[in-house]
Order: structure tokens, then sequence, then C-alpha cells
């Protein structure tokens, strides 16, 4: 059962992992906030659990276990307490030790220097100096106990592509203009697109609610079903917007 269940796991692991990556697009940015708060969500379980085993040892006048959770739920108001006071300057801020980090490899990358580790040398990558990790390639299990060493800064900015795109390239002045703006305060008002039908109800309702708002009837038709028909493969619909990639 373990083995046909690891499978199983493995399978959506991928199936998930490629949904997220290449065909689910979500407009809400959390900003990397869903995992400090699920550990919130994860101590509020371990409250309730507390207090409940300290109820049930209470009624069972089992004193022994009731100082002992007396004692543990103390550890963990102080476990949460240092958590978030670790947490909270680290969850909407860069720290500064990075930025400066950051302005130096990016100095030094211009340069196409990098003095991190003279035995180490720089790899250049579609024309862009990359700087060369400071220690050896780890194994696995010297990566899982010591991430602070292999899994710091250097290293994992490695992983991060260097060759941008050209953004003045791709996009005209106005996106770039309006990339980062709320959609409230950028986008256009929205184009309403209706089906052409026989008796000319559709380019009456064109005619009239167009002196308001931005409506099309082409495209789209009412087969003698009276269902919505239009070519997806050869037309291209009028309510069609370029995908910003930012």
């Amino acid at each position: 059962m373990l083995g046909f269940a690891t499978i199983g796991i493995a399978l959506f692991y991928l199936a998930y992992r490629y949904n997220i990556l290449f065909v689910t697009d979500n407009n809400i940015d959390t900003k990397g906030l869903i995992y400090p708060r699920a550990l919130q969500h994860l101590l509020t379980g371990i409250y309730l659990s507390e207090v409940c085993m300290i109820g049930l040892f209470g009624v069972g006048e089992s004193y022994g276990p009731l100082a002992l959770m007396v004692v543990f739920l103390i550890f963990t108001v102080l476990f949460h307490i240092s958590m978030n006071s670790a947490l909270d300057p680290l969850l909407c801020n860069l720290p500064k030790t990075l930025e400066a980090e950051e302005e130096s490899l990016m100095a030094q990358a211009e340069e196409g220097t990098h003095d991190i580790d003279a035995t180490n040398t720089n790899e250049k990558a579609n024309g862009v100096v990359v700087a060369s990790a400071p220690h050896p390639k780890p194994g696995v299990f010297a990566k899982f106990f010591k991430p602070q060493i292999y899994c710091d800064y250097a290293t994992l900015r490695r992983l991060v592509p260097q060759n941008f795109a050209d953004v003045d390239s791709l996009y005209t002045p106005e996106i770039e203009r309006d990339a980062y703006y709320p959609p409230s305060a950028a986008s256009p008002t929205p184009l309403l697109w209706i089906p052409k039908d026989a008796a000319g109800v559709s380019a009456e309702e064109v005619a009239h609610t167009g002196k308001i708002i931005p409506i099309t009837d082409d495209g789209a038709s009412l087969d003698e079903k009276n269902k919505t028909v239009w070519d997806p493969e050869g037309t291209r619909p009028p309510i069609w917007a370029d995908k910003t990639y930012y």
C-alpha cells in the first residue's frame, strides 16, 4: 500500500506542479506570505490541543501530566513570540544585508571579476557573467543539515535567470508605464461582446449601448438552436488582449 501511495502522490505532485507553472493563471500576488500564514495556523492548532489536554488531565486529576502540559503551553507561547520577532522584519522588507550583497555581486559581474573564492572561476552564460558559488557542490545531507552554508544568497542567486528579456522591445510605452498600476486605475472600460442574431436585436443593442460603454457583436453569432458559435481557430475575439509578463 505504501509503495502504491508513494507512486500516486509522486504523480499528483508532477501534475500539480505542471499546472501551477504552465496552466493556472492567478491574478493574486501573495508576495510569499502563504507559508508564514500556514505557520500561524499550525500554532493555533497546537494551542487548542494543549488547552484540551490540560482540561482532560485536570478532569482526570492527573497532576503530573497536567503540570507538563502547562510547561509546554508556556514554551509554545515563548516559541511563538520568538518566531514572530524573527520573521516579522523579513516578511515585507528586503534585508539590507542582502541588498548590499546584491549590489556587490552586480558590480563584480559588470566588471567580470569575482573574488569570493580564488579557486573557482566565473561562468559566462548568454553573455552574462554569473558569479561562481563560494563552495563545492554539496551532497543531499550536507545541504539539508547546513542550509546556512550551502543555501546562502550567492548560491541561490545562481538559480535566477540572468538573461532577462528587453522589456522596451516587447511592450509598448503605455504598457510599460501602467504595468504596476492597480487594474482600477489603469484598465480601460471592458468591451462587451454579444453574439449577432438574424432578427437584428444585437445591432440595435450595439447602437444604444455603444453610447455608454464599448460593445460589439463581431465574430460571434447565434445558430438555429440559439447557441453562441464562433470560429476559435481562424478568428481572434474582439476582447483579446496580449498577456503581459512582468
